[in-house]
């Protein structure tokens, strides 16, 4: 682990294998609507992830809705969405459990993800099936 200049703990980078797996299994979680545990930031939370792909800066990033863990502050619930970057995972566990979409807010819920590589139903197309 290497520690950055406002003392934060980094993973040293994945090598691009590592990278193209890690996308694919959590690119299966987002198809299959499977619940994850992430390690991320020190802190393990439960999410729901709704689409992996590129992001606008070039990372990969996974848009979820958390709902357990460690919330962006004292006031802040830990629940909602969040952007994680694909890169800083620690670690992560594909659960059993499923989950059904949140609904989308408007048609660019996904702008900051231009191509996604998988993205989740929408939650009226999930229900249809069910």
């Amino acid at each position: 682990m290497i520690r950055t200049r406002r003392g934060r703990v980094q993973q040293p980078p994945l090598p691009p294998e590592a990278m193209e797996r890690r996308i694919g299994v959590l690119a299966d979680a987002v198809r299959d609507r499977r619940v994850v545990e992430l390690l991320y930031g020190g802190a393990w939370r439960v999410v729901h992830p709704h689409a992996v792909g590129r992001l606008s800066t070039g990372n990969v990033g996974l848009l979820t809705w958390q709902t357990a863990g460690l919330a962006r502050g004292p006031d802040s619930p830990g629940e909602g969405w969040r952007m994680f970057d694909v890169s800083r995972i620690e670690d992560a566990r594909i659960l059993h459990s499923t989950f059904a979409p949140r609904p989308r807010r408007n048609a660019f819920w996904t702008r900051n993800l231009p191509r996604p590589e998988a993205e989740a139903p929408s939650r009226e197309e999930a229900l249809a099936v069910a």
